[in-house]
């Protein structure tokens, strides 16, 4: 477990367009900081916590298909599925404290966590980063907003079922899918 790990941290410190990706989101959070934005700042940084989160968990299934080294390096899916959720949220924490710090909302740290794995998870089922991250903006910058205010009689599960859900699901289609 250990190995499958380290394995998946190093991974993820090192892709280039995470690094670009958290870049991006902390400059474009100052500078909305600065021009205190209706919506309030964390609303934009949530995009950018979003995109990470679907290039992290996406990145193996591009044109290289790392997905099979890490495959045949971790034979056991659960394992592996594990190792991927563990060492993104280690890593990705952080990350969206520095941006939620950013923002001026610190409170806001747990909520962009969860959208986070959501989006890992969206990215995980999908394998293709840029239609994950069309779906998960559409979902969270549309397809929510339109139903708290055409239908506010429905009831949405909470952010934390959302997650828990994503995750099982995405463990599962992982798990099933590549064995």
């Amino acid at each position: 477990m250990i190995g499958a790990l380290r394995a998946e941290v190093i991974k993820l410190v090192t892709l280039p367009s995470l690094r670009l990706t958290l870049a991006l989101t902390w400059a474009v959070t100052l500078l909305l900081r600065l021009t205190d934005p209706p919506r309030g700042v964390v609303a934009y940084g949530q995009i950018g916590v979003l995109v990470l989160g679907v290039l992290a968990a996406g990145h193996e299934y591009q044109a290289g298909g790392q997905i099979r080294a890490s495959l045949l390096a971790v034979p056991r899916r659960p394992l592996l599925a594990v190792a991927k959720i563990v060492a993104l949220t280690a890593t990705a924490a952080p990350f969206v404290l520095v941006t939620a710090l950013l923002a001026g909302e610190p409170g806001a740290t747990g909520g962009l966590l969860l959208d986070l794995l959501v989006a890992a998870a969206v990215g995980t089922v999908l394998r293709h980063p840029v239609g994950a991250t069309g779906v998960v903006l559409t979902a969270y910058e549309i397809g929510v907003p339109l139903v708290r205010t055409h239908l506010p009689d429905v009831a949405l599960p909470s952010l934390p079922v959302w997650a828990a859900a994503a995750i099982v699901i995405s463990v599962a289609t992982f798990c099933r899918r590549e064995a």
